[in-house]
């Protein structure tokens, strides 16, 4: 079909996205918020200081439980192959759009396979830092979490939401700016069939299914 729409991501798969998205934007701001004092201002754009201390931990609930929805979702599909580590030699390549010089792929390129496992590694680090700075008395015999260890688990928080932070920056220039076109898939769930046999010219967009387009009507002839 010439000129079509081809499914990419379902229903659920675009849910558990925004869910993981936002979530992470509200942590991220709050999280900034907490961190320094001249930054506490921000708290005022997410509902104010003793919301923000209340929502936030509840909140990373949320995102931890997203990002396990989307391990289990794309896990099956973010192996990174032998043949893939070429695309990842030529990301300058990538990055500049010479495309000449950089490997066909499939439904997933390998940076957006290292950006799942990146995702994947932060999240971790989240939850294992961030449940002792919410319950710095102990849980489920651990604990307490006081004095060095709440300090080192501060740090390492920190650190794990600015590496988080930066991911989030690249991925939303990646997928609006740089590569137009890309953010219709997790707002429609649909690419242009031009979108992917440019950037993905080795994905099967059979096995996902192209939009079915209404046939053309001719016109009736007047009497």
């Amino acid at each position: 079909m010439k000129g079509g729409d081809v499914h990419r991501f379902s229903f659920v798969e675009r849910v558990v996205h925004w869910v993981v998205g936002v979530t992470f934007v509200y942590l991220l701001l709050t999280g900034l918020a907490f961190s320094h004092p001249s930054l506490f201002w921000i708290t005022s754009v997410v509902g104010g200081g003793p919301a923000a201390r209340v929502l936030h931990p509840w909140i990373g609930l949320l995102y931890s439980a997203g990002l396990v929805a989307m391990i289990a979702l794309w896990i099956r599909d973010m192996g990174i192959s032998r043949d893939e580590i070429a695309w990842l030699k030529a990301i300058r390549s990538y990055a500049t759009h010479d495309k000449s010089r950089v490997p066909p792929v499939g439904k997933y390129n390998p940076g957006q396979k290292l950006f799942f496992w990146l995702m994947g590694a932060l999240g971790v680090a989240h939850f294992v830092s961030g449940l002792p700075l919410w319950l710095p008395d102990g849980i489920l015999g651990m604990g307490p979490f006081h004095g060095g260890t709440a300090n080192a688990m501060r740090v390492a928080h920190y650190l794990t939401t600015i590496g988080g932070g930066l991911l989030l920056i690249m991925h939303v220039y990646l997928g609006t700016l740089a590569f137009p076109g890309t953010a219709r898939a997790m707002l429609q769930g649909t690419v242009s069939e031009a979108w992917a046999k440019h950037h993905h010219p080795l994905w099967d967009a059979d096995e996902s299914g192209r939009v079915e387009q209404a046939p053309e009507t001719e016109a009736v002839p007047r009497p």
